[in-house]
């Protein structure tokens, strides 16, 4: 069924579970220690309520001073009066944001509140992370990159973690009685990782995620942010010399390390055409979830972009989440 652009066969992508060779001996403390670490900060929100004209919802403005102090700007957006309902964590794509309250007004009607945040360095918030290396590379991929523990997305995952413990307080605007992770592409890997860290979530939406199975992704993709790591190489490391160094940082955060701690139900969604983020790559992370309760739909002509046909599915996937 259907095409593939430089990549297996779909009979091929659905039995690709590969081997996690680049997963360090140490994952699971190195995360336990960051855990533990980010348990000990007091998160500090900035919540502003303001007029919208929805008269249904209530829209919020969020300041969320992280671990660093980096000022990460977010949205709050919740069903109109209610102090307690199902909740959904929204994660942006690359360099996107957290978006604005019309793009989740959907999720209200299901009677779901919304909390999105800007990725540190992208939307409408700085990045105060100090990194050792430069590059004349853009973007985000490489800051850091030769040092797991100072890693501009170990830094990410950082945040989140603060984020989550937010969610889990009193001090949060509603009461979760649901709660669910979702997004795309940058998004996609970032629910996926939050499941793994936290396992309060109650379902995952993470359409073709990004930052999964580094050494596929590398070796294929032909454009897009893993596009960044293999141009580093080709203007500062010709000869792959550091290779490995960069792979060992990435096995710390690579989203598919984390799959095996997701036991809830989850969907994901992928294109055969997709040249950002390859089908294989997103099947290395569905095939090596642990949840029993899980689907892929895949769409043989899409490439990496909004999917209307999906979003169908996922809503009726978390209607039926919260709904139990």
């Amino acid at each position: 069924m259907g095409r593939k652009v430089g990549d297996y066969p779909l009979n091929e992508l659905r039995k690709y579970r590969p081997e996690l060779t680049n997963k360090p001996s140490d994952f699971q403390m190195f995360w336990d220690n960051e855990k533990k670490e980010i348990s000990t900060f007091t998160p500090d929100v900035a919540v502003n309520w303001r007029d919208y004209a929805v008269p249904t919802v209530d829209v919020a403005d969020l300041t969320f001073t992280s671990w660093d102090e980096t000022p990460l700007k977010g949205l709050f957006v919740k069903p109109k009066g209610v102090t307690e309902c199902p909740a959904i964590f929204f994660f942006h794509g690359y360099t996107g944001s957290r978006g604005f309250a019309t793009n989740f007004l959907k999720w209200t009607t299901l009677g779901i509140a919304v909390v999105s945040f800007d990725v540190r360095g992208q939307g409408d918030s700085p990045d105060y992370g100090k990194y050792e290396n430069g590059s004349r590379i853009l973007g985000w991929m490489l800051n850091g990159i030769h040092d797991p523990k100072n890693y501009y997305f170990t830094n990410v995952y950082r945040d989140i973690l603060m984020q989550l413990n937010w969610v889990w307080s009193n001090s949060f605007p509603i009461q979760p009685t649901r709660f669910g992770v979702i997004g795309g592409s940058q998004g996609g890997g970032l629910a996926l990782t939050a499941a793994g860290l936290d396992g309060n979530v109650d379902f995952v939406a993470a359409d073709w995620p990004f930052i999964a199975h580094f050494e596929r992704a590398l070796e294929v993709a032909l454009s897009g942010p893993y596009m960044e790591i293999v141009n580093y190489f080709k203007w500062h490391d010709p000869q792959y010399e550091a290779y490995e160094n960069v792979l060992k940082t990435l096995g710390y955060i690579d989203s598919v390390h984390f799959c095996d701690r997701i036991t809830c139900p989850t969907l994901m969604g992928v294109g055969l055409e997709d040249a950002i983020t390859p089908p294989s790559t997103v099947f290395a992370a569905y095939n090596h979830l642990a949840a029993k309760d899980k689907n892929i739909e895949v769409y043989p002509q899409f490439v990496h972009e909004a999917n209307m046909f999906h979003e169908e599915k996922k809503i009726a996937f978390i209607a039926k989440q919260i709904n139990g």
